[in-house]
Formats: structure tokens, C-alpha cells, sequence
């Protein structure tokens, strides 16, 4: 019973974090609320849990991430302000029509994601062009979040030899490498890129049927007014800053300098389009501080979260789970990035405490590679996920309008692929 209870103490502020969210309370406000039920709960000593332990996490994510998540925003605001979006836009749609909008901007994100370029840094690249093409094609930008998740975090997760986090981590721990199983992984990773596709594929009929139309708030329309007014360049061009940001990534160039080369690039290319020069040394601030703000909050969250009596309860129970190997193997790392709102988080977690028992039982190092991968990102994209609050931060959405395209995606349709993923080892790969 204690253990439920320091379980509980977990649960219920994430449960009220959730609801506060869903009722437009700032993130940074609920975030503070309910770390400081958990430590009440938990029996921590609230005041030294918010002065130091939750601000260790939340300064240490700014101090990580702040490069990465200004100089993307940066990035996607330059291509919006110069045009290079606009123009990019009317060459795919003239190109291929308003048809298929949907699907060539989860390809497009899917190539991107698959470059190299971050999920923190993505939706800053796709989100102006995605803007764009959403206008001519007049579909909701509630959908936008949908085509990001489907490019972002469902095949590059996955997929042989992606650079991904998640696709990385478990080589330190397991001896395997970024392109284990190649063919095992290509089939998972296509699956849940194609399962993705074809939700969002859904939803844009289920849009269309409701009569839902494009809108976006005063200022960007005013923005995309002002570009739709001048005289338009050539698309092709706005293809140098994308290349400039992804093709040195297989080089292994460290994604800050390539974006950098390409704002550069943006504010060499399209400087006689810029009214407000100025403005280009502006762009993306205020995204990125919003964003960033927004997703320490809840690492903040997390970070305490590690701290209680119910986190080493969940690890302990995730440590002793009986049944089917790889199962149990794959609760106890969804449950462990669940609890700290990180895939990567969880990953680590659940190779450090859970990996050694597992390859003892004889399971393949590559089998357990992918399965690990595929756990720790089914449960970790709860609405307080870091990612997802950035997501839905630089669309201009809240979660009761966007997060259950990204809840869709990132965690019904990853659990339906991990059970995939579990069938096709037990099949491909027998235990013994």
C-alpha cells in the first residue's frame, strides 16, 4: 500500500498537470503547481524541491537546448520573413497541386528528420512552409502538429542507421550499432511512417467534411498578406538553405554551425526582400523563448519526478516484471519514460537497470536495441512532454486543439507498432 501511495504521488500531479494545460493555465504556472503537490505528496521538502532541484532541471535544459531551439527558430522564422517559405510553397503546389499537400509535407519532414535535423529544430523549418501551403491548400493548422509527429517521430525513431537519439543511445549500452537489423527495422519504421501518413490522410477528410477552413492569428496573416503582395522568387532558391542545413549533417558538421549557415544563407538570398532589416536579426526570439520556457517548465517537472519514493517504486516494478521477456521489457521502458516525460530519458533508465537481465535470457542485442527504441517513445509524449510543448508552442496552438493529433501519432500509433515490433522479433528472432 505504500508503495501505490508514493506511486499516486506521481500520478495525481501529472494528472492534474494535464488538466490544467487542457484548461489554457500557462505551462510554466501548472508545471510549478504540481511539482509542488508531488513533493507534498512525496513527502519532499516542497521549498527545496522548487528552489533547487526543479530549477537545476529547468536551467539545465536551457543551458542545453538554448542554442539549438533559437538558432532553429531563427532559421524558420528567416525562411517566413524573406519569402523563402512563400516560395518554396508555390513550387511544390504548382508542381504537384493542392492535393497532395498533406503527404508531400510529411515526406518532406520525414527527409529532414531523417538528415539529421533535430525534433527540437524541425517543426521551426517546416512550420512557416507548412503555414503556406495549408493557405493555398485552405485546410485547418490544427493538422500541422500531425505532419511533424508523422515525419519527426515515427520511421526516423526507428529506421536503419537514423540519426536519432533514440536509435543511438542503446549502441553504448548493447554493443549493436545505428543500422542494426537493417531489414527488421526498415519494416517497423515504414510501418509507423505509413500508419502515421494514413491518419493524417484521415484527418484532412474528416476536416474538409466538417467545413473547417485555414486561420491563423492577425499578425501571421498579416505577414503572409504583405509577402502574397510582392513580386515572387524562385522556389528552387529557397532550396540552398535547406540543403546548407542538412546535407553537412551526414558529414558530420554539428547541426548549430549548419543552421547558422543557413540563416546566413537566408539573409545573403532574400536581403532585398527584408523591408524591416533588422528584423532579421530579431527573428525567431520570441518563438524561442516561448518555447523554451515552456518545455523546461516541464523537465523542471521531471526532474523532481525522479527524486521520489514512486519513481524508484516504478523502477522497481519495472525491474521485476514477470511474463513474456520482451513484454516486460517494453513496460518497464514505457513506464520509466512516462514518468520522467523523456523517450530518451526512460531509454537510458531502462538499458542501465533492465538490458543486462534481458541479455542474459539469450535475447538478440538488436532485437532488444529495437524494441528499447521503440518503448521509450510510446508513453513519454504525455501533453508534458518537452517536445510536444514545443510543437504545439511554435504553431500557435494550445493542447486542447493540437495534442490529440500528436496523442494520435506519437502514442496510440507507437503502441500499435511496438506490439508489431514484439510479434515480428518473437517470429524473426526466437528467444533461445
Amino acid at each position: 500500500p505504500i508503495c501505490m501511495l508514493s506511486v499516486l504521488a506521481i500520478i495525481v500531479p501529472l494528472i492534474v498537470l494535464v488538466i490544467m494545460i487542457w484548461k489554457k493555465v500557462n505551462i510554466a504556472v501548472s508545471a510549478i503547481v504540481c511539482t509542488g503537490l508531488m513533493a507534498l505528496m512525496s513527502g519532499l521538502n516542497i521549498y527545496d524541491c522548487l528552489t533547487n532541484d526543479y530549477m537545476e532541471a529547468f536551467v539545465g535544459y536551457i543551458k542545453n537546448y538554448w542554442p539549438l531551439i533559437f538558432l532553429g527558430a531563427s532559421f524558420g522564422k528567416a525562411m517566413q520573413l524573406g519569402g523563402g517559405a512563400e516560395d518554396l510553397a508555390n513550387l511544390l503546389t504548382s508542381k504537384l497541386g493542392t492535393k497532395f499537400t498533406i503527404a508531400v509535407l510529411c515526406v518532406t519532414t520525414l527527409i529532414l528528420s531523417y538528415g539529421g535535423v533535430s525534433c527540437y529544430v524541425i517543426v521551426f523549418v517546416m512550420y512557416p512552409i507548412a503555414l503556406n501551403m495549408f493557405k493555398k491548400a485552405d485546410l485547418p493548422r490544427h493538422l500541422i502538429p500531425a505532419i511533424v509527429a508523422a515525419g519527426s517521430f515515427t520511421a526516423v525513431n526507428l529506421g536503419p542507421g537514423s540519426p536519432s537519439v533514440v536509435n543511438n543511445i542503446p549502441v553504448k549500452y548493447l554493443g549493436t550499432s545505428a543500422t542494426v537489423l537493417p531489414v527488421y527495422s526498415a519494416i517497423i519504421a515504414g510501418s509507423f511512417f505509413l500508419l502515421a501518413l494514413f491518419y493524417c490522410l484521415w484527418q484532412e477528410k474528416v476536416a474538409r467534411k466538417k467545413g473547417e477552413h485555414f486561420s491563423a492569428d492577425a499578425a501571421t496573416l498579416k505577414m503572409m498578406a504583405e509577402y502574397e503582395q510582392k513580386e515572387h522568387g524562385n522556389g528552387a532558391i529557397a532550396f540552398i538553405p535547406l540543403a546548407l542545413v542538412v546535407i553537412p549533417l551526414f558529414f558530420g558538421v554539428n547541426v548549430l554551425y549548419t543552421l547558422l549557415m543557413g540563416w546566413i544563407s537566408i539573409a545573403i538570398l532574400y536581403w532585398n526582400k527584408i523591408d524591416n532589416k533588422i528584423e532579421i536579426l530579431n527573428c525567431g526570439v520570441s518563438d524561442a523563448m516561448g518555447a523554451i520556457v515552456a518545455t523546461s517548465a516541464v523537465v523542471g517537472f521531471g526532474g523532481v519526478a525522479k527524486l521520489t519514493a514512486g519513481y524508484t517504486t516504478l523502477v522497481n516494478v519495472a525491474t521485476s516484471m514477470g511474463g513474456s521477456p520482451l513484454i516486460s521489457f517494453s513496460l518497464g521502458t514505457a513506464l520509466l519514460s512516462g514518468a520522467c516525460g523523456s523517450g530518451s530519458g526512460g531509454l537510458t533508465l531502462a538499458l542501465e537497470t533492465l538490458a543486462p537481465r534481458y541479455l542474459e535470457m539469450g535475447i538478440n542485442p538488436g532485437v532488444l536495441h529495437k524494441i528499447a527504441s521503440a518503448a521509450c517513445i510510446t508513453l513519454d509524449s504525455l501533453p508534458h512532454n518537452g517536445v510536444m510543448v514545443t510543437v504545439l508552442a511554435c504553431c500557435g496552438l494550445t493542447h486542447k486543439e493540437g495534442y490529440k493529433h500528436l496523442f494520435a501519432i506519437t502514442v496510440v500509433g507507437s503502441i500499435i507498432i511496438l506490439i508489431e515490433a514484439i510479434v515480428l522479433a518473437s517470429i524473426m528472432y526466437p528467444i533461445g
